[in-house]
C-alpha cells in the first residue's frame, strides 16, 4: 500500500494548479484547447506526460473544463534496467472535470472533480474519486497587469482502505501582457498543507506534509487563434517530494 501511495505521489508531482485558471472566466461561448508535455525529475527520477486541456464558457462568466487527459508515457527511476528493474508504468492518466463561475469581477468560484479513470500501470489499485473546492480573487492592478490568486482544499474519498487527508492549497500569480508584441511573461508560486492525517483502515498514518512550489513562464501570441506556452517549475517539500518540471503548451483559442 505505502508504495501505491508513494507511487501516486510521484504521478501528482506535475499536476499543481488545482483548477483551469485563476483568471476572469470571460465571455460567453469561447473557448481554449491547451496540448502540452511535460517532463519533470529529480535525482535519478524522471517522468514525462502529455496532456490536454479544455474550457468552454456556456455562458456569461460561466465555464465548464477537463484537465490533466493525457498519456503517461514514462515514470522510472533512471537506473532502472542497470542497478534495479522497475514496472513498466506507462498508461493513460485520468481526468478532471472543473466549473468556475465568476459571481463577482474580482472574485469566482471553483469546484474540480477528480474521475478515477487512471490505468492500472500509472497509479496500481489506488485511483481514488476527489474534490477540489476554491475561492479565486482576481484583479488588473494596472492595465495588462492581472494577479490572481486561489485558496482551495481537496479531499480524496476512501480507496483501497486508504484516504488521503485533507489537503489546502494557496496559491497565487502574476501575469503581464506586453501588448505591442503579444507576449506575457508571469510568475507565481503554491503552497500546499495537509490539514488531517492520512487513515489507512480508519487509522491515522500521519502525513502531516507540506509542499512550495514556484514557476516562471511566458506566453506568446502567434495570432489570436494560436499561442505557445513554456514554463520551468521547482517544488520542494515532503508532499509531493521535490522536482524540476518543464512545460511546454500550444493553445487553441476559440
Amino acid at each position: 500500500m505505502l508504495k501505491k501511495i508513494a507511487l501516486v505521489a510521484a504521478v501528482a508531482a506535475s499536476a499543481s494548479f488545482a483548477t483551469y485558471n485563476f483568471f476572469p472566466v470571460g465571455d460567453a461561448n469561447k473557448g481554449q484547447v491547451e496540448i502540452g508535455d511535460t517532463y519533470a525529475w529529480h535525482d535519478h527520477w524522471s517522468m514525462n506526460q502529455v496532456k490536454i486541456n479544455a474550457k468552454y464558457n456556456i455562458m456569461q462568466n460561466f465555464e465548464l473544463s477537463l484537465q490533466n487527459i493525457g498519456y503517461q508515457i514514462w515514470n522510472e527511476d533512471d537506473r532502472c534496467d542497470d542497478t534495479k528493474s522497475c514496472p513498466d508504468n506507462d498508461g493513460f492518466k485520468a481526468l478532471t472535470v472543473g466549473a468556475r463561475y465568476q459571481f463577482m469581477p474580482i472574485l469566482i468560484g471553483a469546484l474540480d472533480v477528480q474521475v478515477p479513470l487512471n490505468s492500472e500501470d500509472v497509479v496500481g489499485d489506488y485511483d481514488p474519486f476527489g474534490l477540489y473546492a476554491a475561492i479565486q480573487y482576481t484583479q488588473e492592478f494596472v492595465p495588462n497587469l492581472w494577479f490572481g490568486s486561489e485558496l482551495g482544499f481537496d479531499w480524496k474519498f476512501e480507496d483501497e482502505k486508504f484516504e488521503e487527508g485533507l489537503k489546502m492549497t494557496i496559491q497565487a500569480e502574476i501575469d503581464y501582457t506586453i501588448a505591442s508584441i503579444g507576449l506575457t511573461p508571469w510568475f507565481g508560486l503554491e503552497f500546499d498543507k495537509k490539514l488531517t492525517e492520512n487513515k489507512i483502515d480508519g487509522h491515522d498514518a500521519g502525513g502531516d506534509d507540506s509542499q512550495l512550489t514556484f514557476w516562471i513562464g511566458a506566453g506568446y501570441d502567434i495570432n489570436p487563434m494560436f499561442t505557445v506556452k513554456a514554463n520551468i517549475i521547482i517544488s520542494n517539500g515532503d508532499l509531493d517530494g521535490d522536482y524540476t518540471a518543464l512545460n511546454g503548451k500550444l493553445a487553441i483559442n476559440f
